[in-house]
Order: C-alpha cells, then sequence, then structure tokens
C-alpha cells in the first residue's frame, strides 16, 4: 500500500473512507470514548460499531502499558467461544519471543497506526510465523493490526483477522481504523483510574479519587469522604504523632519545598501499598495562593494502574535509575542507537546497561527480557477480571 512512500495517509485521513455509515460509526465511537469506561468494557462497545464498518470475523483488543508495551489485559472477540482464548497465550508468545511481521512495538513507532500482514509481508502471508503456527489451524486469513497512541505513548492495541478465502482488508477499511486510533487513545487515558477501580469494586472495596487539601503549615484543612475512606486502608504508622499517614506528609513536603513551588508548577507522586495490598498512588500539588490565606497542597489519592507500577517491578531487580529507563525502552523496541539518542548517551554505554540489565534480570536477550516483565509482573495479576470474552455482534 506505501502509505509513507504516497501520501495516502494523509489524504485519506482527510475524508471519510466509508461515507456517511463510517462517519456515524466515528461519531458514535468517539462519544464512547470520552465515557471514561474500564478498557475492556469499552473495547466490546467499540468493536460492536466498527463490525458494521469493518467487517471481520475475530479480534483481541489489547490495553497496554505505555512504558513497556506490555499488555495488561485482553478483550478477546470470538465467533466461537472459548477457541481463541484457549490459545491466547500462543499470540502473546509469538509476540514477545518469535522473529515476526507486523510486530505491535513496530507499529506503535511508525507513522501510519494501522497495517495488514499481507502488507508487511508484501502478499507472502506464508512467511509470518504467526499465520503458519496460528492462524491456519484457526481457519483465519487477513489479518488487521492497529495501535492506539497519543503522541509517543501508545495505550493499546488490535488484532482483526477474517477467515480464510475472505478478501484482504481494504486500504478505505485501513483509512477508517487510523481514524478511530486516536479516540481510542483518549479512551483508554482516561480509563486508567477505571481499571484499578472496577478490580476493587468487584470485591466490594471500590472508592474513586480523593482529595485532601492541606494548609502552608501541612496541617488538613478539608477531606473528601473519597479520600477518607482510603486513609483508613493506608498502613498504620507507629509513634509518629502524625494526622495523617507519614507518606502523605513526605510527598507533599517534597511538593512545597520544591524550587518551582513559588510557580505552583512543582507537583510529586509515590505508590503506597495499603494494608489490603492494592497499591494507591500518591499525588500532590501546589495550588495557586489567593488571598492572605497562604500557600496550598492538594493532595489526590487514586488507585494504581497496572502501568502505576512499572517502576516498582523494575526496582525488584535492584536496577539503577538508568537502567530502568533502558529497560523501558528495550520492552518498547527501540534499538541501541534509538536509545542513546532518547538518553543522550553513547552507544557503548547503552549497550554496557543492557548487559547488566541481562545479568540482574537473568535473561540473555530482549525477547526473554520482555517476556519475563509480562509473565511475572503482568499476567499475575491480570486474574478474571483482565480477560474479557465476547461475542461478535451480528452486524
Amino acid at each position: 500500500m506505501g502509505w509513507a512512500r504516497d501520501g495516502a495517509y494523509h489524504g485519506y485521513m482527510g475524508q471519510m473512507p466509508q461515507g456517511i455509515r463510517g462517519a456515524q460509526a466515528e461519531a458514535a465511537i468517539a462519544r464512547l470514548c470520552t465515557k471514561g469506561l474500564p478498557p475492556l468494557e469499552l473495547f466490546e462497545q467499540v468493536a460492536q460499531r466498527l463490525r458494521a464498518v469493518v467487517p471481520y470475523t475475530a479480534g483481541c483488543w489489547k490495553p497496554t502499558d505505555p512504558d513497556t508495551l506490555l499488555f495488561t489485559g485482553f478483550a478477546i472477540e470470538d465467533p466461537t467461544p472459548g477457541a481463541l482464548r484457549s490459545v491466547c497465550w500462543r499470540f502473546v508468545d509469538n509476540e514477545l519471543l518469535e522473529p515476526d511481521h507486523a510486530k505491535f512495538r513496530s507499529l506503535a513507532r511508525k507513522r501510519m497506526p494501522v497495517t495488514t500482514l499481507h502488507e508487511e509481508t508484501h502478499g507472502e502471508a506464508e512467511r509470518s510465523a504467526r499465520y503458519r503456527r496460528i492462524h491456519k489451524k484457526l481457519g483465519f486469513g487477513a489479518e488487521l493490526r492497529a495501535v492506539f497512541r497519543s503522541r509517543e505513548a501508545c495505550w493499546g492495541s488490535v488484532a482483526l483477522v477474517r477467515r480464510a478465502g475472505e478478501p484482504d482488508f481494504s486500504r478505505n477499511e485501513l483509512a477508517f481504523v487510523a481514524r478511530l486510533c486516536d479516540h481510542l487513545a483518549l479512551g483508554l487515558r482516561q480509563a486508567l483510574l477505571n481499571v484499578a477501580t472496577q478490580s476493587a469494586q468487584g470485591a466490594g472495596q471500590g472508592i474513586g479519587p480523593g482529595v485532601i487539601v492541606l494548609r502552608d503549615d501541612l496541617s488538613v484543612e478539608s477531606t473528601t469522604p473519597e479520600a477518607a475512606e482510603w486513609l483508613q486502608r493506608f498502613p498504620a504508622d507507629v509513634g509518629t504523632g502524625l494526622e495523617l499517614p507519614a507518606s502523605l506528609y513526605a510527598v507533599a513536603a517534597a511538593t512545597r519545598a520544591s524550587e518551582a513551588y513559588e510557580r505552583s508548577a512543582a507537583s510529586h507522586t509515590a505508590r503506597v501499598r495499603l494494608s489490603s495490598g492494592q497499591w494507591v498512588v500518591v499525588h500532590a500539588a501546589p495550588l495557586a495562593a489567593d488571598g492572605p490565606s497562604g500557600h496550598r497542597v492538594a493532595v489526590m489519592l487514586t488507585p494504581a494502574a497496572p502501568a502505576d507500577l512499572t517502576p516498582l517491578r523494575l526496582e525488584l531487580y535492584e536496577l539503577t535509575a538508568r537502567e530502568a529507563e533502558v529497560t523501558r525502552l528495550v520492552a518498547r523496541g527501540l534499538s541501541v542507537d534509538e536509545i542513546a539518542r532518547s538518553l543522550y548517551i553513547s552507544r557503548h554505554t547503552v549497550k554496557d546497561h543492557i548487559k547488566a540489565i541481562y545479568a540482574k534480570v537473568d535473561v540473555t536477550n530482549r525477547p526473554e527480557l520482555t517476556a519475563k516483565l509480562f509473565y511475572e509482573h503482568h499476567f499475575p495479576v491480570l486474574g478474571r477480571d483482565g480477560v474479557r470474552q465476547f461475542t461478535p455482534a451480528v452486524a
């Protein structure tokens, strides 16, 4: 198709490739993406509207950790309930461990956020290990892949397939899906808070974001009911005599002491493990000073989404701050040269960091590194709520 070569991407993005029906579907999907729906529920509702414009047989929608591009859930659209779920991990292994075409990590860095297996293999799908070992056995043929990104961050992806013998996805269909990618990136960003909240509500413990306003001396001025509920779940400090948990004061004090405090521009964040085992993100930011009341600090407590815990997972391997940065870039698929340019260090230094990372994480190459991060830290917390299965609606 040559999107980047012939400028067709911008040409098609400037018009509605699927006519009035496509315009109506895009408008409906855009509205869905502003509602803050949990990612897997969002995917199911978007799929119902997409299929009316771009027909397909089955699909797998995935929210991702933008730091590492590792999957944080699966919405499986399966015409034969249970069939795709039973081989779901073969697709994960292919993505993380095997050389292949149209990998999501590669697509996330391309100008066009949508592609097909036909395009990536130059019409020779048999060159793809995924096609030979998985698709053919399931009776699938054409495959479309898309990533949902905002600027440099990728928030999710989808793979759609058709039955063997059916036509490949057309250029118009790819252009239409490309139009949806920005909407879905927005929807997934807004849904991040809902991931942890939805999981907690399943156990009867759901709490929304809470806010505490502290005066200039860090005494409590006001607290929302949600914040009060969060505070009850913090581990008890011993012998501090403080009104709030010490971890909250630490973040608030760091914000107040920042050099940028007078400009009300500094903020600090911490992640705290609660007595229940759940994690909460503590975010403090200065409030503008109006009148004689002095400066104030707002402390927000929100349930931690999977992406919020990535830095903690990397700390388990005793990586230095720089090694953790390199690890995230390696997991996202950046080359040594790209990492060097991104971090303003030499190629030699990058290679030294990568060697140290492999030794600490106990792996020997990039695929093993990304697979270990996924299977040891993302897979165990998916649980029942991390995989959603639904039957495609009839268009």
